[in-house]
């Protein structure tokens, strides 16, 4: 042991001073009769690289022959993946450059995870070296970054618009991904993907254009919406549907803003986009199932959960209630028709259905637990909840498995391709990550120990973090963090 341990250590320190040497060289003027040429009746040949265990980021240095001391003729590939060359010793046989991230687009994989990594030389853009036959091993990393918003020297933000240098954000607490399917393309062909936010506090809807990085509000609260608290979208993606919490049956409940077919935005530029479908009391959220295009909401008073039966394609009063389309609740009147009830009077929830539509998780924020409900395809409804994460009425933090786990007021989830559900745990500031298994631990964050500080996920630390969602194919999550006052991100890389 002792003996690997000083190989290391002095791979290390032969590390720290070569790249010292480099950036000495680079500060001193190396004379062109110094600068070795490649020569082409050579072959480019790799013996060594260091370190062999990397990943983003990491210095690498590959110490072979014939690469020529001219930097401006020498690319590096790992796994096909450009490196940045930083520095050539100029007798052309120590390269140093920067690993770069070697995910792929069409491969899925987790923080922690390992590929083998091969190392190749270009000179002059078209001879190439061997590939070393040294094994090297990659492995993707996750950390957590800002990505959208500041504060001023106490702390303090406000809602502003303008360029992604310009944005700020005041409490941000729900996010959605739009992806427009009849809309404007990627370069890669896929579907824009823009996010709109949900802000608690001024009850105002935002827009974060990712492609020309501008922000925009869409609504405020002076325009009549009292508190916004989730966004879902009909299943053709040109209807956007707001869940309003408002605390008479009269009030603005389920709100729908269609989509302007020039701008392809949820906004025509009025005062007031939207248009108010169904009169209720206290709803905390509402869902889309994304097979059947039904729409699942709640109300906080007692704890009642309620389907769309009639939903007019002319912009009519939808009609809601359950367990059958013969059981309808009136519009602005108390609800005596439900599907059931999630426990008690006064429990806080929202529904967030999982991407197959086979179960839904049940979020209980201020009772501190997640219910877990299946979805029963013959009656096309979700079948009585139980919990399934969490213990109700008992706050703290826990890891572990099932009801022998501790929340602190749970709020926003996004599932990833395996069902995996990764929560906003608001009052522990951190992110919690739940198995179909139910299996619950930490995934970012300082549990009980709020501040802002970007890092390696374990090490960052939010405060009241409160709506997240997750970008499948870049494999990225973008996190409202409501005291904060910024949007956070987390990359695999």
């Amino acid at each position: 042991m002792k003996s690997i341990f000083n190989s290391k250590f002095r791979m290390t320190i032969v590390l720290c001073c070569i790249v010292t040497a480099f950036f000495t060289s680079c500060r001193d003027t190396v004379s062109k009769s110094d600068i070795v040429e490649y020569n082409p009746s050579n072959p480019v040949t790799i013996t060594l690289v260091e370190p062999d265990s990397i990943n983003v980021a990491s210095q690498m240095l590959i110490t072979g022959k014939n690469f020529g001391g001219d930097k401006s003729k020498i690319s590096v590939e790992i796994n096909g993946k450009k490196a940045a060359v930083i520095n050539v010793t100029p007798d052309g046989t120590i390269i140093y450059c920067i690993v770069p991230s070697l995910l792929d687009a069409d491969a899925y994989h987790e923080g922690g995870d390992q590929i083998p990594a091969s190392v190749k030389v270009i000179v002059g853009g078209n001879a190439e070296s061997n590939v070393s036959s040294q094994q090297l091993v990659y492995t993707f990393t996750q950390s957590v970054s800002t990505f959208l918003g500041f504060t001023d020297q106490d702390g303090n933000s406000i809602i502003a618009d303008g360029t992604f240098d310009q944005a700020q954000f005041q409490n941000p607490f729900w996010m959605a991904f739009d992806t427009d399917k009849n809309g404007p393309k990627d370069e890669k062909g896929n579907p824009k993907k823009n996010i709109y936010v949900l802000e608690e506090a001024a009850a105002s809807m935002r827009f974060i254009d990712l492609y020309n990085k501008t922000v925009e509000t869409i609504f405020t609260k002076s325009d009549g919406m009292q508190r916004p608290r989730t966004i879902a979208y009909t299943l053709d993606g040109d209807t956007m549907i707001i869940a309003n919490d408002g605390d008479q049956w009269s009030w603005n409940g389920t709100v729908v803003i269609p989509r302007n077919p020039v701008t392809r935005k949820f906004t025509d530029g009025s005062p007031i986009p939207w248009k108010v479908v169904m009169h209720h009391r206290q709803c905390n959220g509402g869902a889309i199932h994304p097979v059947t295009g039904d729409y699942w909401f709640n109300s906080y008073e007692h704890g009642q959960i309620f389907k769309v039966f009639q939903r007019p394609t002319n912009g009519a009063t939808w009609r809601y209630g359950g367990p059958t389309a013969n059981d309808l609740n009136i519009d602005a009147q108390a609800a005596t028709h439900e599907f059931w009830r999630v426990q008690d009077d006064g429990w806080e929830f929202n529904i967030q259905i999982s991407p197959s539509g086979s179960f839904a998780y049940i979020v209980v924020r201020n009772q501190h637990y997640i219910a877990k409900t299946i979805y029963d395809s013959s009656t096309n409804a979700f079948l009585k909840s139980a919990p399934f994460v969490g213990f109700p009425q008992k706050p703290g933090f826990q890891d572990g498995v099932s009801t022998n786990t501790l929340f602190h007021s749970p709020q926003q989830g996004a599932f990833d391709k395996f069902d995996n559900f990764y929560v906003c745990d608001a009052e522990n500031h951190c992110i919690r990550k739940i198995t179909p298994q139910g299996q619950v631990s930490t995934f970012a964050g300082r549990p009980g120990n709020p501040g802002y500080s970007d890092g390696a996920l374990r090490d960052a630390q939010f405060n009241w973090p409160l709506g997240i969602i997750f970008d499948d194919d870049l494999q990225t999550f973008y996190i409202a963090d409501r005291d904060n006052h910024r949007i956070r991100m987390i990359k695999l890389q």
